[in-house]
């Protein structure tokens, strides 16, 4: 039962019927721990086993498995939890709330980038994590663990715009291969892989490849081009959702079987997320506030533009060089002339990619920008967050 739509009345009423006492001088929210205490035991809904691949910070781990915290513009009500949750320390800045959890756990992750794993283990996010190149885990006959479902962006350098576009011409590009060998010994019910929309338009059509071979190892694959700033998102990052369902497992479902819905409603540009932060030269509490690159402004060139409050910020790149995007220049569209000109931090650069606000991005005595690179990477966690959803819904139909 959802006591949070009942007034406190009728929570009082269900307390008399309970023969709940000492009510009385309580508010609303303290009836509804005293009959959530009083409820009978029952079992917790089945928790799905996750194996994830490429990791990363674990951007799309968290949507599956964490506490996914966002302003609540950026969602549909009926995703924030509504029941009571361990108080959070420190407390979530105004307007941001946490979303109901998944019935996922990870049994798996692996990565080879060191500030990957560390800011995963600083935050609790690291279960099981390989810090190795999977082609070596593949040799070598690992035992992956069971699992339900398969996650993870193979790199995507090589297929992106904005990068030299080598795509199966060169040894990232043919990552992928690894994960189909992964799914094609794990077995999975699902799959998931998280790509740029760069594999729609390259010369040689790569993503008719990718569906050929998880086809080939017993998948029927879908795929859709999410926008994610229609997603709540803030920032114009576009991405390929590739997802497979095992063939022998296959329950009735509808043609767009894979898709996430999108709501029109939804719409979040940078401010909520911005805020409640202070300026770096202010900020006496959280380093990944205090670091942002000093590269100087270019004429031309990627990241030689402020992010306005009330758009959508480009999307955050993970090799940018120091060219990650200004937060203000001076006589720009923010009309903050009263700051000074800077790039974006390291923690706005997170916020951007719907990461919890106060999670730990660097090292509190030694801020680094190094972790730029694992946040530009990483997958959103509220589009990972989207994703279990949809997955969580095929699950259930089977």
């Amino acid at each position: 039962m959802d006591y949070s739509k009942k007034s406190r009345d009728e929570l009082i009423v269900l307390c008399k019927e309970k023969k709940i006492k000492g009510y009385h001088r309580k508010n609303k929210k303290e009836i509804i721990q005293c009959l959530i205490e009083r409820e009978e035991p029952h079992a917790p809904p089945p928790s799905y086993a996750v194996l994830s691949l490429f990791t990363g910070m674990g951007g799309m781990d968290m949507g599956f498995a964490e506490q996914v915290i966002v302003p609540y513009q950026s969602v549909s009500q009926e995703d924030i939890e509504t029941l009571p949750v361990p108080p959070f320390v420190p407390p979530l800045p105004p307007g941001f709330v946490p979303l109901k959890r998944h019935p996922f756990h990870i049994v798996f992750q692996n990565d080879i980038l060191p500030i990957a794993k560390q800011i995963a283990e600083w935050n609790k996010w690291a279960h099981n994590y390989h810090l190795r190149d999977i082609r070596d885990l593949l040799e070598e006959k690992v035992e992956f663990p069971k699992a339900d479902i398969i996650i993870g962006g193979f790199p995507c350098q090589d297929f992106s715009h904005a990068g030299k576009r080598r795509g199966f011409g060169s040894e990232r590009g043919t990552l992928y291969q690894a994960y189909v060998e992964v799914v094609r010994r794990v077995q999975p019910l699902i799959f998931v892989a998280e790509n740029v929309n760069g594999l729609l338009t390259m010369k040689g059509e790569p993503i008719k490849q990718i569906i050929h071979d998880f086809t080939e190892v017993g998948y029927e694959v879908a795929y859709q081009l999410v926008k994610c700033e229609e997603l709540g998102i803030p920032q114009t990052r576009w991405r390929v959702i590739i997802m497979g369902i095992r063939q022998d497992k296959r329950p009735p479902l509808p043609d767009q079987w894979n898709r996430i819905e999108i709501s029109p409603a939804i719409h979040c540009p940078i401010r909520p997320y911005f805020a409640h932060l202070e300026e770096p030269d202010v900020v006496d509490s959280d380093p990944a506030q205090t670091v942002y690159s000093k590269a100087a402004r270019l004429e031309k060139g990627q990241g030689q533009r402020e992010i306005v409050l009330d758009e959508y910020a480009p999307t955050m790149r993970a090799e940018h060089h120091g060219n990650i995007e200004f937060r203000r220049i001076t006589g720009g569209k923010n009309k903050e002339d009263h700051w000074k000109e800077r790039r974006l931090t390291l923690r706005e650069a997170a916020l951007l990619q719907t990461f919890p606000p106060h999670c730990i991005l660097t090292h509190e005595k030694r801020p680094s920008s190094a972790s730029y690179k694992p946040i530009g990477n990483a997958v959103p966690p509220l589009l990972g967050y989207l994703i279990a959803k949809k997955v969580r819904w095929i699950l259930e139909q089977l």
